[in-house]
């Protein structure tokens, strides 16, 4: 009868959630489901194998308190929000990327960095092939499954209908370029990638991911080549060079790109104006204006959505008034302002000078180009005014998690109880 059950004694608790980790970029491939249910499996198979091996401890650096402080702040958020079902099931969510953080850091330098080439190569093989697939998508106008996008100048990728492969493109790249760096040993090489992967970010269509893939791109280049200035410049005007060629020699790149980003700034170098006339301004706009309706604690977590639609928030000095309503502002500082207030967003803010003052100093003493290539998204990601996804969605939660793993897992200090 025995023979039925499982023995849980005789899992191996470090070859499934290792395996999950391995696969991480594929799950972010397939849905927001797939990557709760890989995020959480990894959750449990960490904790059971803390709990079973009695190390409990692991938890008492300084980052963990950091964020646990994060997670209560979202916490008591929802107590002010207005409506506090919506807020306080997200912010009891973000603590599954709190354990997450903690069991890819815990996976990636366990036994001396043991599991980190197979994990990394994973990733890279993974990032190589939606690299593939997105150049057959710009070739034949379709990727390898079949998957068209609906609009003209976008690519979608494995996405499909969600034209939102950039940000994977933008939370990865560098990751991919460390593991080449480190495994072929040919700078070479590594430029060619570069090279390739700055066009097809640039071919995806999408214009705030591909500028923050660009200037990421810039002081990475540096790093791997720190002896050679005048081939780093070379590069660079290379790349400028034919993204200007591309973009004037394709009417669709040609308006998306100059026509609606470069042209009208310019033509008026007055952002507001700027602003008026976009889409996002009128985004922007209406967070702006929430959050001084709200300015201690916001609306709270997911209720931008609801808030948004009000017609007291209408402007008709911006172009794109009435398409103001939207699940979230389409700008991570305007969101958390929004959202969560003076109080949240003060708290993030601390939070990630805090992290990225330690991160960035050990970073200078381990030269590590994983962890650099971590900070520099983070440092993106961080960037205001330019667009970017929601801040508390599984997808872009998942790939800014990740990133923000991989630098704590080469923070030295923190690794000493392992």
């Amino acid at each position: 009868m025995n023979k039925f059950f499982i023995n849980f004694n005789n899992l191996n608790y470090q070859f499934f959630p290792i395996l999950l980790i391995m696969f991480l970029p594929v799950t972010l491939l397939l849905g927001s489901a797939i990557i709760n249910i890989s995020v959480v499996l990894i959750d449990i198979f960490f904790l059971i194998n803390f709990i079973k091996n009695k190390k409990i401890n692991y938890f008492s650096g300084s980052i963990f308190y950091a964020l646990l402080i994060l997670w209560f702040s979202l916490i008591a958020n929802s107590l002010f929000s207005t409506n506090f079902e919506n807020s306080i099931i997200r912010a009891l969510g973000f603590f599954r990327f709190i354990i997450l953080i903690f069991a890819i850091k815990y996976y990636i330098s366990i036994k001396n960095f043991k599991y980190k080439e197979i994990i990394f190569k994973i990733w890279f093989i993974v990032f190589c092939i939606v690299s593939i697939d997105l150049l057959f998508e710009i070739i034949f106008g379709f990727n390898t499954l079949g998957y068209q996008s609906h609009i003209f100048g976008r690519l979608s990728g494995f996405l499909n209908q969600e034209l939102k492969i950039g940000n994977f493109y933008f939370g990865f790249i560098l990751l991919a370029l460390s593991f080449s760096y480190y495994k072929f040993k040919n700078i070479s090489f590594t430029y060619i990638l570069l090279l390739i992967f700055l066009v097809i970010s640039f071919l995806i269509g999408e214009r705030s991911n591909f500028i923050k893939v660009f200037l990421i791109s810039i002081p990475f280049l540096f790093f791997i080549n720190k002896k050679s200035l005048f081939k780093n410049m070379i590069f660079v005007s290379t790349i400028l060079l034919l993204i200007v060629t591309i973009i004037f020699s394709n009417n669709s790149y040609k308006e998306r790109f100059y026509g609606m980003l470069i042209k009208p700034i310019i033509n008026d170098l007055n952002t507001s104006s700027i602003l008026r006339n976009s889409i996002y301004g009128a985004h922007y706009d209406t967070a702006f204006k929430i959050f001084k309706k709200n300015i201690s604690f916001g609306v709270g977590l997911k209720n931008f959505r609801h808030e948004s639609k009000k017609n007291e928030y209408k402007n008709n000095e911006f172009l794109f008034t009435e398409w103001r309503h939207t699940t979230h502002p389409h700008q991570l500082h305007l969101e958390l302002l929004s959202e969560t207030g003076l109080f949240g967003y003060t708290i993030f803010i601390i939070f990630f000078i805090y992290f990225l003052t330690h991160s960035i100093k050990w970073q200078l003493q381990n030269k590590n180009a994983y962890q650099l290539s971590g900070i520099l998204f983070l440092l993106a990601s961080l960037l205001p005014l330019l667009p970017s996804g929601s801040f508390f969605t599984t997808y872009g939660a998942t790939i800014f998690w990740i990133n923000f793993s991989i630098i704590e897992a080469f923070n030295k200090q923190s690794n000493k109880q392992l």
